[in-house]
C-alpha cells in the first residue's frame, strides 16, 4: 500500500510517521517554506521542484505532484491552525486549509486513493452542553473554522473515498502547544489566569495517529467494508482548559517537580480577553467512530499524564527547558 503523508512535521505527522509504517510504504512530503507559512508545515528546503515537495499554497502544483506519486491512500494532516493569526491572513488559512484539501479530493478520486483528513471542533458554535454529532450543523465563529468546514464539505463533494476524522483539543510532545506553555509558564510565575469557561477534551496527536493506523489497517484488509465519511475522534470525558492546566500541574508535582506556581485563578472567555471568538462548547460525541470501528476511547487524562511525563524527564535530561 503506497501511503502519502502530508504535514509530517506537525504534531500529528510526527505521531502518524510511526504508526503508518507498518502498513505499507510511506512517502512524506517536504514543503518549500515561505515567509507567511511557518504556520503549515515546515521543510527542508526551499526548492520547490524538488521531487519530495508540495506546496500547500500552490494547489495546481499539488494536484500534479499527488497523481505522480499514485498513492493509495492520502493522508493529509498538514494545517494553517494559528487561529488569531488566521484572522489577518484569510486568503492563506483558506489556501492550506480549505482549497489544498479540496485538490487532495479531486486528486484521490482521480486515482482511486482514500483520503483521510483531520477537521476540528472550531466548527461549531459552541452553542449549548451537549457533545456535538457529526450531523449537527456547522457555524463555525472564526476565519480558522470556516476554513476547515470549507474542506470538509469540498472532500464531501468530491466523490473520493474518504474519512474525516474531527478532532480536539490537540497537543502532542513536540511543539509549545498549550500543555508545553502551561508546563513552562508553573516552573516561572506564582499566579496563572486560565479560562474556565471553554469544555472540551484533550486529544493526544498519538491517540489520533493510532485510530488512525487503526482504521486504515481495516480498510487495507476489507476495503469496501470500511463506511467513508465523517467521524469525531477525540479522548472521552471532558474539562475545562483550567480544569486541563491544573492537571499538568498536578502531574508536574507528582513527577517531584517544584514549582514556581502557588495560585491558578478560573477566568471567563471574556475576562481572559481575546482577538478571536472560540467555541465554548467543544464537546465531541464519538459514539459513531467507536460502533462502527469497534474502537475504545481512552479517558483525556491518560494521554495528558503520559505526555507530562514523559517531558519531566525530557526536563531533566536538559531536552524540554523548562
Amino acid at each position: 500500500m503506497n501511503i502519502v503523508l502530508f504535514g509530517k512535521t506537525g504534531q500529528v505527522g510526527r505521531a502518524l510517521q510511526p504508526v503508518l509504517a507498518p502498513l505499507g510504504q510511506v512517502i512524506a512530503p517536504d514543503r518549500p517554506r515561505h515567509a507567511s507559512g511557518q504556520s503549515v508545515v515546515s521543510a527542508e528546503s526551499a526548492n520547490r521542484h524538488e521531487p519530495w515537495q508540495a506546496d500547500f499554497l500552490d494547489p495546481a502544483c499539488l494536484y500534479e505532484r499527488t497523481l505522480a506519486l499514485s498513492p493509495d491512500v492520502i493522508v493529509n494532516a498538514a494545517a494553517y491552525t494559528a487561529v488569531e493569526e488566521a484572522e489577518n491572513n484569510q486568503a492563506t488559512a483558506l489556501l492550506v486549509n480549505a482549497q489544498a484539501p479540496a485538490v487532495l479530493a479531486r486528486a484521490a478520486a482521480q486515482c482511486g486513493a482514500l483520503l483521510i483528513h483531520y477537521s476540528t471542533d472550531y466548527v461549531f458554535d459552541g452553542s449549548g452542553t451537549r457533545p456535538w454529532n457529526e450531523t449537527d450543523i456547522a457555524r463555525p465563529v472564526n476565519v480558522y473554522g470556516h476554513s476547515k468546514l470549507a474542506a470538509d464539505q469540498a472532500i464531501a463533494r468530491s466523490g473520493c473515498r474518504h474519512l474525516i476524522f474531527r478532532t480536539s483539543w490537540v497537543y502532542g510532545r513536540q511543539g509549545r502547544g498549550f500543555l508545553q506553555q502551561m508546563m513552562q509558564l508553573a516552573m516561572r510565575r506564582q499566579c496563572l489566569r486560565v479560562v474556565n469557561d471553554q469544555i472540551g477534551a484533550p486529544t493526544s496527536a498519538c491517540l489520533i495517529a493510532e485510530i488512525t493506523a487503526a482504521v486504515l489497517n481495516k480498510y487495507r484488509r476489507h476495503p469496501a467494508a470500511i463506511e467513508d465519511g465523517l467521524y469525531h475522534l477525540a479522548a472521552s470525558g471532558e474539562t475545562s482548559w483550567f480544569g486541563y492546566a491544573c492537571h499538568v500541574f498536578a502531574r508536574m508535582r507528582a513527577n517531584g517537580l517544584d514549582l514556581a506556581l502557588d495560585r491558578v485563578v478560573p477566568v471567563s472567555t471574556l475576562e481572559y480577553g481575546s482577538a478571536v471568538r472560540r467555541p465554548l462548547n467543544s464537546r465531541l460525541n464519538t459514539s459513531k467512530l467507536a460502533g462502527t470501528f469497534g474502537l475504545s476511547l481512552p479517558c483525556w487524562q491518560q494521554g495528558v499524564d503520559a505526555t507530562v511525563d514523559a517531558l519531566c524527564v525530557e526536563a531533566r535530561d536538559g531536552r524540554f527547558l523548562l
